[in-house]
């Protein structure tokens, strides 16, 4: 995501000054609303704004405007296009200039890809200025107890022109009717958290920093005489796509995990593994459009007829160092996960090293840098065996482990968890006993969607509703916004964001049941395609 710093505008906030709407909810793929007089419009994505998309899309990059590189416009084009992910072409929020444009049109025809699509974007008739790419998603809590649906601000972009809180904020007025009207319990970000607060966003989910393998220092592997198994590396093929997808099921929701980021349908999960494998439309299949190399681990037994696919991993050379990305990391739950992590690691640099890589002689691959949860059950075995260490701590923000939730409704929020928090209360039952009943009054802003009363009838939460200030009971939470997101989404219990907010007050009588309702969770994620 790009810092979005005010810039001078061409565009006085006098005549920013949003005109009254005519049109549908903002998130309506009808919606359309002029803002101001300048001949700005706000409207949701249609297919034909996909080179638009593309070059604003590239600002989230810190390109620069007029000077976009061709690697990251075809980064940026599959999201664009609904084989990529469903519903991708209009999931766009869109602040669009109709005004004339101030650009001759070019007589000549474009030499290349990029000149191609940096034209198609200043030629179109509603030039895209600024966006917000809206990519819906799903969690599960508590061992799949629920999945809710959810709304991550995938891209966010605006062309320097046009930048200021007015435009950005009609854009994520847009973004969170649509995840309103289809039942979002909360919001997601990465990027700049400076920038994401002013959007009501919150620091409230560390995946983990990973691991890093420094191949200088690995000892030899050498598998034990006796072992009557081996195992092989290969590439993957379409045809191991069934066996690639039980292996992304172990790893998930249902194999007791707290916290899950992403579920995936299983047409949509398929899909992904077809896009990661190289099955892709037509025009992604070119050089331009790389497959990255993506591994299966195969067990070979004298005792059976074919090998068994045990474990599979994706990899990604960096072009500007001798280092590589392992992500996804998968494994089939069943096979001795010492011997698994301990033929795999040195398998994955030996094909890393085989991989021709643009600027680099073969044999010179340095690093291997695990993208996995803390939770992950490979990540431990890779530390015990001595086979990968924790990437160091620094003081810098780290974008690819923490992601930033606003929740927009607390009741719509405490609404959609109701099944796990019916699950904590019943494995609790020797604390509260069967026939419990309580009422929990949470405090929260306006923004927020105000406080709430929780109550919890014979063990199990009956009724979610607004508070009324006058009438409800006083077994009260209350907690600044910041702290509230992070004890309900589980980043921290109440007692540790004591020491941190002062401010932090919860009721005496009311500590057991926010206890059971908010412990502290662990955060697992299987993939990332």
């Amino acid at each position: 995501m790009g810092s979005h710093q005010r810039f001078p505008s061409k565009l006085s906030m006098s005549s920013l000054k949003p005109s009254i709407s005519r049109s549908l909810n903002p998130g309506a793929l009808s919606y359309r609303r002029e803002l101001g007089s300048e001949g700005l419009v706000l409207r949701w994505s249609t297919a034909a704004d996909k080179a638009g998309c593309v070059m604003v899309s590239c600002l989230a990059a810190l390109e620069t405007e007029g000077q976009e590189s061709e690697s990251t416009m075809r980064y940026y084009e599959p999201f664009t296009d609904d084989a990529f992910h469903a519903g991708s072409s209009n999931h766009w929020a869109l602040c669009v200039d109709t005004s004339p444009s101030k650009d001759l049109p070019s007589t000549r025809e474009p030499q290349s890809y990029a000149e191609q699509m940096r034209m198609a974007a200043k030629s179109a008739p509603e030039r895209v200025v600024a966006l917000v790419y809206l990519l819906p998603t799903e969690f599960s809590f508590d061992s799949d107890a629920v999945r809710v649906p959810v709304g991550r601000t995938r891209i966010v972009a605006c062309q320097r022109a046009y930048r200021g809180e007015t435009v950005m904020k009609a854009l994520f007025d847009m973004v969170n009717a649509r995840a309103a009207a289809t039942g979002c319990a909360f919001m997601l970000a990465s990027g700049a958290p400076g920038y994401y607060r002013t959007y009501d966003y919150e620091y409230a989910i560390n995946v983990g920093r990973g691991l890093v393998t420094h191949v200088s220092d690995l000892r030899p592997y050498t598998p034990p005489a006796d072992d009557p198994f081996s195992y092989n590396l290969r590439e993957a093929t379409l045809d191991d796509l069934p066996a690639i997808e039980r292996l992304v099921q172990v790893l998930a929701p249902r194999a007791n995990t707290e916290i899950f980021i992403g579920v995936k349908d299983t047409a949509t999960l398929r899909a992904q593994l077809r896009w990661a494998l190289g099955d892709r439309p037509e025009a992604y299949s070119g050089p331009e459009y790389p497959v990255h190399p993506f591994f299966v681990l195969e067990k070979c037994d004298v005792n059976e007829e074919e090998p068994r696919i045990v474990a599979a991993a994706g990899l990604t050379m960096y072009k500007r160092s001798h280092g590589a990305d392992v992500s996804p990391l998968l494994w089939d739950g069943m096979e001795n996960v010492s011997a698994v992590v301990q033929a795999l690691v040195p398998a994955l640099i030996n094909a890393g090293n085989e991989l021709p890589v643009q600027g680099r002689a073969p044999g010179q691959l340095e690093t291997l840098d695990w993208t996995i949860a803390d939770a992950h059950p490979l990540r431990r075995w890779l530390m015990a065996l001595q086979l990968a260490v924790p990437t160091p701590e620094t003081s810098r923000f780290d974008p690819s482990s923490a992601l930033w939730v606003s929740i927009l409704s607390l009741p719509r929020f405490l609404s959609a968890l109701v099944p796990a928090l019916n699950a904590r209360l019943a494995a609790a039952v020797h604390i509260f006993g069967a026939n419990y009943t309580a009422a929990l009054h949470i405090s929260a802003s306006r923004a927020m969607g105000g406080s709430v009363i929780l109550r919890v009838t014979h063990g199990a939460v009956s009724i979610v509703s607004a508070a009324n200030a006058k009438s409800d009971p006083d077994q009260k939470v209350s907690l600044p916004r910041a702290a509230l997101i992070q004890l309900l989404m589980g980043y921290a219990s109440w007692c540790e964001l004591k020491k941190i907010f002062p401010d932090v007050a919860v009721e005496p009588a009311a500590v057991p049941l926010v206890e059971v309702l908010f412990p502290k969770r662990s955060v697992s994620s299987s993939m990332h395609l």
